[in-house]
């Protein structure tokens, strides 16, 4: 009886310690797994589009560059992030999410509540996205890939 005691005190103790860590004013930004749910959207909509290493850089849609020059300027941190296991980046997609889309009502169950309403709004911009004008609205995901050659690209 006494060990268990002691065991749910060190427990207590441990989980103590572990909250005290957690500093409230950057718990969602700071301990999340995933920023957006829009991120996770981009990510999925390039991944579907290249075979291979690919990643959805946001762009903000009227002070940025265009993809190409988005994809060229994160190639450093891109290939450090798979341990140069490719040579080179570049853009291959983009991607555009509208974010004051409709609210559809939750469905944690089997039913569908809002079925046959419209949802999430995105637009393909294909390649030609990649030169989107720079400094202008348009697509706000780039889809980057890394490869090894040129005829990879």
């Amino acid at each position: 009886m006494m060990e268990w005691r002691k065991e749910r005190n060190l427990v207590f103790c441990i989980v103590i310690i572990l909250l005290l860590k957690i500093e409230p004013s950057r718990s969602i930004e700071y301990y999340d797994l995933s920023y957006s749910y829009f991120d996770e959207i981009a990510q999925a909509y390039c991944a579907s589009k290249f075979q291979g290493w690919v990643f959805a850089i946001r762009r903000h849609c009227s002070t940025a560059p265009t993809c190409n020059e988005m994809c060229d300027n994160a190639a450093p941190e891109i290939l450090e992030s798979i341990s140069h296991q490719r040579k080179k980046v570049s853009c291959f997609d983009a991607f555009g999410i509208k974010k004051d889309h409709p609210r559809l009502k939750a469905n944690p169950t089997y039913a569908q509540p809002d079925s046959g309403k419209v949802g999430l709004i995105t637009y393909s911009y294909g390649s030609g996205g990649c030169s989107w004008k720079a400094n202008h609205c348009g697509p706000n995901y780039c889809c980057c890939k890394a490869y090894v050659y040129n005829n990879d690209a």
